[in-house]
């Protein structure tokens, strides 16, 4: 059996600047800092935790307590919803995202992902973005700050998941330069999800398969099949 693991922002979800926007007013609202750093690949950990972290050690001295850290939790959820109303504006699904996941269980795929968001605002989005994520194997930053633990706890819960399996060939699916690093580091396979001038980005940090969508869905398919783990960039 093969396996295909799926970032979740700018890959299943298209969301960043809705993401952003509500990070960072949810860390105003709920702790009253400001001046919040959003130059994202600037930190070493591209996850919500460790950014938190960084932010309130930074701010205060001190890393944030698990009540601040829901708190920031329970705010972002209130503001994404709250734009939803106000606005219509909330988590969209990149194109073709549900009819893939669907399809790659279909055809006997193992599927599962794995996202630096925390669980309670990455399930919200999922779900707000009709993502048929209920019941697959999925690990967020509460697993680790680091990229690629995240990764490897999500293969684990898809290996118990499927009874214990050793997949034949693992594929992971991501958007970011830090998921570009963390298959390098691995030795897995990349699909770079990115249109314009992010993907050539993707395809410069060494990326082989580089797809703008899941629409229509033949060329992903051909991605899975000839993807390698990124080369060094020259």
């Amino acid at each position: 059996m093969n396996l295909v693991m799926f970032d979740m922002d700018g890959t299943l979800t298209d969301t960043f600047s809705l993401d952003e926007n509500c990070y960072v007013l949810a860390i105003e609202q709920a702790l009253g800092l400001t001046a919040v750093v959003t130059d994202w690949e600037s930190y070493p950990h591209a996850s919500s935790s460790y950014c938190l972290e960084a932010i309130v050690l930074h701010a205060r001295g001190h890393a944030p307590t698990a009540a601040e850290s829901r708190a920031v939790q329970q705010r972002m959820i209130l503001l994404m919803e709250d734009l939803y109303r106000r606005h219509g504006r909330g988590t969209a699904e990149i194109p073709g995202a549900a009819a893939c996941l669907a399809a790659l269980q279909a055809a006997g795929y193992a599927v599962a992902i794995a996202s630096g968001d925390w669980e309670a605002t990455g399930r919200h989005k999922l779900s707000s973005a009709r993502i048929p994520c209920a019941g697959l194997p999925a690990a967020f930053c509460e697993a680790s700050h680091v990229r690629t633990e995240i990764m490897r706890a999500s293969l684990a819960r898809a290996s118990a998941h499927h009874g214990g399996a050793q997949f034949e060939r693992i594929v992971y699916v991501g958007d970011g330069a830090w998921d570009v690093r963390a298959c390098r580091e691995l030795g897995w396979p990349l699909i770079g999800v990115g249109r314009g001038a992010h993907g050539e980005r993707l395809r410069r940090l060494g990326a082989t398969q580089v797809i703008a969508d899941y629409q229509p869905l033949d060329p992903f398919l051909a991605a899975l099949s000839q993807a390698t783990a990124p080369a060094h960039p020259a």
